[in-house]
């Protein structure tokens, strides 16, 4: 990340926002697991599998950005 680049900033809050949103549904999950709740198991688990692939496209556009904007700044 380059301070002072909008565009990494943005990037950065967005991976947050998507990591948090990941971890949130995935702990709901297990605690459905433990309580054996099939139908919020079937429920959440759509909703995990997503939010897993968007916290990977996110962290591929910080690369690509890095890469494009910032001449291969480590991700």
């Amino acid at each position: 990340m380059v301070n002072g680049c909008q565009e990494c900033t943005r990037l950065w809050r967005e991976y947050a926002q998507a990591t948090n949103q990941h971890f949130k549904l995935d702990n709901q999950l297990q605690l459905a697991g433990l309580k054996h709740e099939h139908e919020v198991i079937q429920k959440l688990t759509p909703d995990v599998q997503d939010s897993c692939q968007r916290r990977i496209v996110v962290r591929g556009q910080i690369i690509a950005h890095e890469k494009q904007a910032h001449d291969g700044a480590a991700a």
